[in-house]
């Protein structure tokens, strides 16, 4: 119980940018911030460590491991078709009115999180309109398994939400994707959804030319 709850900590500040790629942590430090001894800590850190957020190096310490570009492009392209797949099956029915509004809804409460600049509660309500297409066709733990082993996309996409023009964008092409679902429009969906994923390709020289020491 210890170990789960300073993993989900931990794993939940690294993903944030709370701790950011290349913090030391060294268990002087995190035992007494925990309240706990080193064996759940070490246990914690080895959870992190096989999911290739935490970078445990012999002789030398832990660190919070480096955004790693060639992961970043194979979890990409893993999250790209399975969601295209998952916006086909919700296209054989239909996407309809419920889907909108909870769509909908999201994108409101988005707003909101851009307004006050919250990043990492924007990067959450943008998962959870994602994840609405694999509830859709019943595959819900198919995006649980994406988020799971995407360690490295997604803290690239909470870079990019350093920049507010990134942030706009992504909210446009929310809106963009909500209005091509309201038309029950597949073709126009699966394209917008191809572009929303696939633009961090061609951002990706910005966000290392201004957060180099973030990146392997």
């Amino acid at each position: 119980m210890l170990t789960d709850n300073i993993y989900q900590d931990m794993q939940d500040k690294i993903l944030s940018l709370e701790l950011k790629p290349g913090t030391a942590l060294s268990f002087s430090n995190l035992t007494p911030l925990y309240h706990v001894s080193i064996s759940p800590v070490r246990d914690a850190l080895k959870r992190l460590a096989s999911e290739g957020l935490v970078e445990i190096k012999p002789q030398s310490g832990t660190y919070v491991s480096l955004i790693d570009l060639s992961k970043v492009r194979d979890e990409r392209f893993t999250r790209l078709y399975l969601e295209l797949g998952a916006i086909e099956a919700c296209a054989r029915t239909g996407f309809g009115a419920e889907l909108a509004h909870k769509i909908e809804s999201l994108i409101e409460e988005q707003q909101k999180a851009f307004n006050c600049r919250n990043t990492s509660l924007f990067l959450s309500l943008d998962d959870q309109m994602h994840s609405l297409f694999f509830s859709q066709c019943n595959h819900d733990r198919v995006f649980e398994n994406i988020k799971a082993n995407s360690g490295n996309y997604h803290r690239i996409r909470m870079v990019s939400y350093l920049f507010d023009d990134m942030l706009q964008n992504a909210l446009n092409q929310h809106k963009a994707i909500l209005e091509a679902v309201k038309a029950n429009d597949t073709q126009k969906v699966l394209s917008l959804e191809r572009l929303h994923i696939s633009k961090i390709e061609n951002e990706t020289a910005d966000y290392q030319a201004s957060y180099p020491q973030y990146f392997k």
